[in-house]
């Protein structure tokens, strides 16, 4: 008998294989990524952070005990101590001023805003969708796309961070909470969820394309 988790997957396997070939994805792949497109996208996703950070902390709040409040503080910490520190080194290193790629942008505005909406206004469980959906889904293509060579020494960083066991875990933690949540959901709200993972997965496609919207002609 199929998980939850696994029900998702196969519901949603063409919005799924849409991000896994997306455009972002494979210029990293072949080795082909411009250098303003990485550059526009750590600003955006960068600057995404201090929404994880938000989003994990209301995983918290709405956890219903200990066991999954410790895992999750766990992250909010790795997001405070390690990925903000290193987003603010590679910035600095690839002297990107954040001024000069704003992120006003529909498909940033609609992966940050919907993810912060759907984490302050909704459950746990929901919360849980939310980042399975993005986490697992980064882990599968950063894992393939780590076995091919990157030029660039951030780029090659950036992938391995996602491809990496610690991450793998953390993605494993989440479908397996998510299956557990699951357990004890109606139908209806079952529905709400599986509706809610390709709505995630589709915004994770618009965020990705919107760092190539000033590149068209690169």
């Amino acid at each position: 008998m199929s998980s939850f988790t696994d029900h998702l997957l196969n519901e949603h396997q063409a919005v799924w294989q849409a991000m896994q070939q997306h455009r972002f994805v494979l210029d990293i792949e072949h080795d082909q990524l411009p250098d303003s497109v990485f550059n526009r996208y750590l600003v955006f996703e960068g600057n995404f952070v201090a929404t994880a950070i938000a989003i994990f902390a209301l995983g918290v709040s709405k956890a219903p005990d200990i066991r999954q409040q410790r895992w999750l503080i766990g992250v909010l910490n790795a997001l405070v101590d390690t990925q903000i520190a290193w987003f603010e080194a590679v910035l600095a290193q690839r002297a990107i001023n954040p001024s000069d790629y704003p992120d006003d942008l529909p498909g940033v505005n609609r992966f940050r805003d919907g993810m912060l909406r759907v984490a302050l206004q909704g459950s746990y469980a929901e919360i849980i969708t939310l980042m399975f959906g993005a986490e697992w889904m980064y882990y599968h293509w950063c894992k393939r796309v780590s076995a091919q060579p990157q030029s660039d020494a951030d780029v090659r960083r950036w992938v391995e961070m996602h491809a990496e066991e610690e991450f793998h875990q953390q993605a494993l933690w989440l479908k397996a909470e998510l299956d557990q949540c699951a357990l004890s959901l109606s139908i209806e709200e079952k529905q709400r969820l599986t509706e809610l993972y390709g709505t995630v997965l589709q915004w994770e496609i618009d965020f990705h394309s919107a760092a190539y919207l000033e590149s068209v002609d690169e």
